[in-house]
């Protein structure tokens, strides 16, 4: 008789680019009863980068975690850390991603009541990459895509970087254009694979709740309380990378224009004019409008 599917094999990776929600999707998702929302970044990009010798990976995979850096009081670090020390060293990422995600709920609070399944998110690197690198740790895994408009993206990474006081060259603001649009059209790409499911930001934060609706079904949870306010561990919190300091999904109302200087607008409006030629389209008005489909 063939054993019982773990519940750490029944996967779901959220992507996206850079600064398209991914982070706010998550927290969205944390509240379910029956799934562990794994609470930062896998980075399988690095991993689609680089190959660690077998007997170097448990290092490897534990200097990569951002786990260490979640600071909740539903979370015990100490209990976390012990983990890792007391087990022995894996040499494959897919022992070794599982073994993370069980970690991560020995060291919960208050686990899921229900779990049958657990997700992640990645965002940005090699798209297709990140995507095969997926499948072959989890042949059963779901994937759910976000997408945002392109422009909107390189938007909100200039305004973060002004922030922090970093004045992107002409040749960066250029890159951080191109490589908004180079994600989303990886994903494009992914439409309608099995298992996969794409959601729009936009639609997100305008529609939660019925967008929120059709992703448990897509999961195969029941919807639950808290899937229209993110939260970490259950516990209501501004989204870490949210540009206003509110317990809530809000929509901006803006253009991609609004708040950028007149030579980054002229960069993105150029970069983004190459990209509609022929073999590099990225239409995201024709994109958003079979996404709402």
């Amino acid at each position: 008789m063939a054993s019982p599917k773990r519940w750490t094999d029944n996967a779901v990776l959220v992507y996206g680019p850079r600064k398209a929600g991914t982070t706010l999707f998550q927290n969205l998702l944390d509240g379910s009863p029956e799934m562990l929302v794994y609470p930062a970044e896998l980075k399988l990009k690095y991993f689609v980068k680089h190959r660690p010798p077998a007997n170097e990976m448990t290092t490897v995979y534990r200097r990569q975690s951002r786990i260490p850096e979640i600071a909740s009081p539903h979370l015990s670090q100490q209990t976390y850390a012990a983990l890792w020390r007391d087990a022995p060293p894996q040499d494959s990422l897919p022992a070794l991603t599982r073994q993370d995600a069980e970690f991560v709920l020995a060291s919960c609070a208050t686990p899921p009541a229900g779990l049958h399944l657990w997700c992640a998110k990645e965002v940005g690197g090699d798209t297709g990459g990140i995507f095969a690198l997926w499948r072959s740790m989890f042949p059963a895994g779901r994937i759910v895509l976000i997408f945002r408009d392109p422009l909107m993206i390189t938007r909100a990474i200039l305004n973060d970087r002004r922030k922090k006081g970093r004045k992107l060259s002409l040749w960066q603001i250029a890159r951080e254009t191109w490589d908004s649009l180079r994600v989303v059209r990886a994903q494009q790409r992914e439409l309608g694979k099995p298992g996969v499911m794409a959601i729009g930001y936009e639609q997100l934060v305008a529609s939660t709740e019925t967008t929120m609706k059709r992703v448990v079904e897509f999961l195969g949870v029941e919807p639950f309380a808290d899937m229209t306010r993110p939260t970490v561990f259950g516990e209501p919190v501004v989204v870490s990378t949210a540009s206003r300091q509110e317990v809530a999904v809000f929509a901006a109302e803006c253009t991609w224009r609004d708040g950028l200087t007149r030579r980054e607008q002229i960069v993105m409006s150029l970069v983004s004019t190459l990209a509609r030629l022929p073999g590099l389209s990225a239409d995201y008005s024709a994109l958003r409008r079979r996404l709402a489909v």
